[in-house]
């Protein structure tokens, strides 16, 4: 049976663990000559959260204070910069660390994608519309010291139709 690693998809949360998991996600891409596609989900937030919220303001004056100040507090906690621009440039930014530039690349081009929505759902969308053939994904140290995987990895390992390589954290990488 033939690997069809044509398509891997690499999902990022940004952490230390998904800078490592994407040293493997190019290594394969660069073995396979596959093209690699670059995740990253901004969630959305918790509805019991947003439920909260209209309790506290109602309906209206809840969906006011967004529009508000919407503007003023994404300038103010991520410096004038868009959440989804933040996350496209840092996913550049690993691919410029380990020298992968889409002109002169042994892999494919390469594409980074930021969504909102459900991770997971997210991510298996992503694998269809790609037609990958692999998932990586990076872990926190809780895989190594045997406590329990995040809840994304889990969903994401029991519904995807595709292998799904978690790479933990390595100390000292």
């Amino acid at each position: 049976m033939a690997l069809d690693y044509k398509t891997i998809l690499f999902t990022s949360n940004l952490s230390a663990a998904s800078r490592i998991a994407f040293k493997h996600a190019l290594s394969l891409a660069y073995k396979y000559q596959s093209r690699l596609v670059l995740l990253h989900v901004l969630e959305k937030s918790p509805s019991n959260y947003e439920s909260y919220m209209i309790g506290l303001f109602g309906q209206e004056k809840w969906q006011q204070v967004l529009k508000d100040n919407r503007e003023e507090a994404k300038h103010a906690l991520v410096g004038k910069v868009s959440p989804k621009q933040m996350a496209r440039t840092a996913l550049s930014e690993f691919c410029k660390e380990h020298d992968v530039d889409d002109e002169v690349s042994a892999i494919p081009p390469s594409v980074v994608i930021v969504k909102e929505g459900d991770v997971v759902d997210v991510i298996l969308q992503q694998v269809e519309e790609h037609g990958c053939g692999l998932i990586i994904m990076g872990a926190g140290e809780g895989l190594l010291s045997g406590s329990a995987i995040g809840s994304n990895i889990k969903a994401v390992l029991k519904k995807a139709k595709v292998p799904v390589l978690v790479v933990p954290e390595i100390q000292g990488e």
